[in-house]
């Protein structure tokens, strides 16, 4: 049997944890999480590991040592695969952090201010700035007992206020939990930015370089966004038109109307 495991460099529990440097609970965690394959079972009471389980154990801790990455992201690495990042790449998102759009200051007029300042000054309910909070759409910073609001986040309660004015109100139906659907499509939107530009910029420039370009295309593509949103509106309602027309549900309009 020894000369078995030897040849196929198979490990039991007490190897493994031995050789990966963590607990027999934290390699029990990552096989429940999908982080690492479940061990390969030669009966109902043996279970053995292979080189892969221990290099998978040890990639995990390398990332959690640089910058304690969340299991979204780790996941994305022990994935593998096509369209995912490698470890490089996502090595540069991490370098990344607190340096794109790190040169773009807010506005030294615009002082940051408490939930209560930010409804007085846009109108915006104290309920309705709660649930922006927490959905992640504003993103509060604590001072001292304070949590205090800034120029983002002060747009984005100017723009809700807005799209009352605008007709969209809560007595209709439209609250702030409609905001959710924009979060998860801008979500997925930047998931699928990220392994598409990531892997081209990964090794070709600095950081620096990196995060510059990063500052300088995101309004130049949300100019595109903004465009593509309107045309696609557009196209939607001359689509459900048509469709209407087909199916008999709506008359030819005369010339004029």
């Amino acid at each position: 049997m020894g000369e078995k495991k030897s040849k196929t460099k198979m490990m039991r529990m007490k190897e493994l944890t031995e050789a990966a440097g963590v607990p027999r609970g934290t390699i029990q965690f990552y096989i429940r999480e999908n982080l690492i394959p479940r061990p390969i079972k030669q009966s109902s009471n043996s279970a053995f590991y292979t080189e892969d389980h221990l290099n998978d154990i040890l990639l995990i801790k390398e990332l959690q040592s640089k910058r304690f990455l969340p299991l979204s992201v780790i996941k994305e690495v022990m994935m593998g695969g096509s369209g995912q990042l490698s470890v490089d790449e996502i090595n540069t998102l991490v370098e990344l952090d607190g340096k794109v759009f790190s040169n773009i200051s807010e506005s030294p007029e615009v002082k940051r201010l408490t939930a209560k300042q930010l409804s007085k000054q846009t109108g915006m309910s104290l309920e309705d700035i709660e649930m922006m909070e927490r959905f992640g759409v504003m993103t509060s910073i604590q001072k001292g007992r304070k949590k205090l609001f800034g120029e983002d986040d002060i747009r984005l309660a100017e723009c809700r206020v807005k799209l009352i004015q605008a007709g969209l109100s809560p007595k209709l139906g439209f609250d702030v939990s409609i905001i959710k659907v924009y979060k998860k499509v801008i979500e997925e939107l930047v998931e699928r930015e990220s392994k598409i530009f990531t892997p081209l910029l990964t090794g070709k420039f600095e950081i620096e370089k990196i995060a510059e370009i990063l500052e300088n295309v995101t309004p130049i593509v949300n100019t595109i966004i903004s465009i593509m949103h309107k045309k696609e509106i557009e196209n939607t309602i001359k689509r459900y038109v048509l469709e209407a027309k087909s199916s008999e549900k709506l008359p030819d309009r005369k010339e004029g109307e």
